[in-house]
């Protein structure tokens, strides 16, 4: 008879419980969840911040230590501090822009009392009394007041070059690049010419400067905050007198939205066309979204109607991005055409919403 063999059974072996791991974190965290994060815990401490480090280490529910939560409430408070910061610097940038604005309008009337101005001007100044003029006036003296208080235009130049630093998203040039690329497919960046851009307003002197080998900049502003940048009023700047002194590339980059006067901002896009290569040369303009998608008097049609009459019949590309819209216009008009005889756009109520920006 065959014996049957008897299998004995195994034995379950008993798990140990986890050791507890006495470190900086405290005896909350054990070896097997140490050994389960190692990995990843090593590549965020070489790859980013310690403290997301800290944060993954820490089980929920636990209890940090003092120096944890110290560092913890330290990168918290650097957080909400740099919200802060934004905010006041956009805060800044607005409240000037609107004092800008209205010192213009009351500058505006100031002179048509003296007697300049359109017939439709004047005939509004006339019925002015002196009361209401020692008012403009005092209103001025307010207006410069707070532009003083808040330091002036050169603190608003400043929080305009924080504004386009790397930490709040960098400077609008970055999406001209590749349109200038498309533009010019065919162009050798080593050995053709260098194109030659005229950057209006410029707040660093740098924005192009990693595309030296093709682009030569010339960077100017009515107060410059850096050596490099050419103190100079556009709207004063000599016309190039000679074909070869043109421009490639003319940027506007939040420039018009800054003027006050509506009649210096249609001025300022007239001139661009002055200062470009025709046929070939580019518009770069960058507005604030609210004047193209919330005005009360302007849209992007309207804009394209007045870009075309002042010889800007192509537009290139453009982009409305969440806080600004960019545009890239091409110059089409022929060498012989003038600008002098430009079809005027009066001021013209077109979208009455209570909610749109006067």
């Amino acid at each position: 008879m065959a014996i049957k063999k008897r299998h004995s059974r195994p034995t379950a072996k008993r798990r140990r419980a986890p050791v507890t791991a006495q470190g900086p974190l405290g005896p909350s965290v054990t070896k097997a969840s140490s050994v389960a994060t190692s990995d990843l815990t090593s590549s965020v401490f070489q790859h980013a911040d310690p403290l997301l480090a800290l944060k993954l280490l820490t089980p929920k529910d636990a209890e940090t230590t003092s120096t944890t939560s110290s560092l913890l409430a330290v990168k918290g408070s650097q957080s909400a501090s740099r919200q802060k910061s934004s905010l006041a610097t956009a805060q800044l940038i607005r409240r000037y822009h609107t004092l800008n604005k209205e010192l213009s309008k009351c500058l505006t009337k100031l002179n048509n009392n003296a007697g300049n101005g359109t017939k439709s001007e004047l005939s509004i100044a006339r019925r002015s009394t002196p009361d209401q003029t020692a008012k403009e006036l005092s209103r001025i003296a307010e207006i410069r007041k707070e532009m003083d208080d808040l330091g002036g235009l050169d603190m608003y130049q400043k929080a305009s070059t924080l504004g386009q630093s790397k930490q709040r998203g960098g400077d609008s040039s970055k999406w001209l690049i590749p349109v200038l690329e498309s533009c010019r497919p065919n162009m050798n960046k080593k050995t053709d010419p260098p194109l030659r851009l005229l950057d209006v307003g410029a707040l660093s002197p740098h924005n192009y400067k990693r595309y030296s080998s093709w682009i030569t900049t010339t960077p100017i502003d009515l107060n410059p905050q850096d050596p490099l940048i050419t103190k100079m009023d556009f709207l004063e700047m000599p016309i190039p007198p000679k074909q070869d002194q043109l421009f490639d590339i003319v940027c506007l980059s939040l420039v018009v939205n800054f003027v006050g006067d509506p009649a210096q901002r249609g001025e300022i896009l007239r001139r661009s066309a002055k200062f470009l290569v025709p046929g070939t040369g580019i518009l770069f303009l960058v507005l604030p979204l609210p004047c193209i998608q919330n005005s009360r008097y302007m849209d992007h049609e309207l804009l394209m109607e007045m870009m075309a009459s002042l010889g800007y019949t192509t537009l290139v590309n453009h982009h409305f991005a969440k806080k600004l819209v960019y545009y890239a216009f091409q110059l089409d008009r022929g060498p012989g055409s003038s600008l002098k005889k430009v079809q005027p756009f009066s001021k013209k109520l077109r979208h009455d919403k209570p909610n749109r920006n006067k």
